[in-house]
């Protein structure tokens, strides 16, 4: 009898729609390599799945009682966790699970809230020697002129604002001179109540796949060319709207670096299963951006992609991370 796996797929996040195509495709992808599947669209607030029209069905929980109350019926053997942002992606789903003794995918509770937080992430990186950028954190409350201020003082300008705890680029805002600040601002405290501000690096961005527990391996190094310049949203998810190029096109000194400091990362963090760090090589050098603990599995998405340089297929990316859930090391 084949091994009975729960994609976990959907969420409540602004990632939502990521989210159901990645698991969707992670769905795929384990009925080829021999699974089992049980499909569950999640959505922990009532209240978003009556303003949305999420109706309970047998492949869509709503809330987190109806969500155990699925997992106790299925029983799955493993739980392959595709959500992005919170609550799926900050630790407290994964703190479930544990609860019920369920081995799942990817990172654990501490891992999964420390890697979604930037601000804590950065903290975590610096302190085991890897090179981050400068940065002002604020929060709502702060008077926008003072925010403005630090900034200058601080960081001067061009910068760029994130909200602290989301994905995809969704709320970042490039801002090139003070008066472009109050509108980023805004925009992106409507997504978090912690933003991030740092400079704005020019140079060229990469990203390291990674995947494994305690004997983890950096998988081929991407160069990430957004066509227009910016890699946001829709240059992430638009078919053709960015170039990705493997190997990317820099020095082995910078290939060594980069593939050092993201096994560094995973490892300071306390990452398992899989994780995706994000850099940039500037003038300065090479600087790590961020830590994404559930990389997304979409047709564009950068895991999926440098895996089969790596040699394997998404069939085989996917068997080996419902392997590694297990604790057995396959890498």
């Amino acid at each position: 009898m084949s091994e009975k796996v729960m994609v976990l797929m959907g969420g409540d996040s602004t990632e939502r729609e990521v989210s159901l195509s990645s698991g969707r495709r992670v769905a795929d992808g384990l009925r080829r390599a021999g699974y089992h599947v049980i499909e569950m669209d999640v959505v922990f607030s009532q209240s978003l799945a009556k303003q949305r029209g999420l109706e309970v069905s047998s492949e869509r929980a709503v809330g987190l009682a109806d969500l155990v109350k699925r997992l106790v019926m299925h029983q799955p053997e493993v739980v392959f966790i595709v959500l992005h942002g919170a609550p799926g992606e900050d630790g407290r789903v994964q703190a479930v699970l544990d609860l019920m003794n369920i081995p799942y995918t990817g990172s654990g509770v501490l891992a999964s809230a420390l890697a979604l937080d930037k601000v804590m992430t950065k903290r975590v990186l610096e302190a085991s020697g890897v090179p981050v950028a400068p940065e002002v954190v604020c929060y709502c409350d702060e008077p926008t002129e003072s925010i403005t201020r630090k900034v200058g003082e601080m960081l001067g300008y061009p910068v760029i604002v994130k909200p602290n705890t989301q994905g995809s680029t969704i709320g970042v805002h490039r801002v090139y001179q003070e008066s472009g600040m109050d509108e980023a601002l805004r925009d992106a405290f409507r997504y978090d109540e912690c933003v991030l501000i740092e400079p704005l690096l020019s140079g060229v961005e990469l990203t390291v796949p990674v995947v494994g527990n305690r004997r983890a391996v950096a998988l081929p190094m991407i160069e990430v060319v957004p066509a227009g310049g910016f890699y946001d949203y829709e240059a992430k998810y638009t078919p053709g709207a960015t170039e990705e190029i493997i190997p990317a096109r820099v020095p082995d000194e910078i290939h060594q670096q980069c593939a050092h400091y993201a096994l560094l990362s995973h490892r300071a963090l306390g990452c398992r299963g899989m994780s995706r760090i994000d850099f940039i090589w500037a003038s300065g050098g090479v600087v790590a951006l961020e830590v994404n603990t559930i990389p997304g599995m979409t047709p564009t998405s950068l895991l999926p992609r440098s895996a089969e340089a790596y040699g394997w297929s998404f069939e085989r990316l996917v068997d080996n991370i419902v392997r590694l859930a297990r604790g057995e090391e396959v890498v």
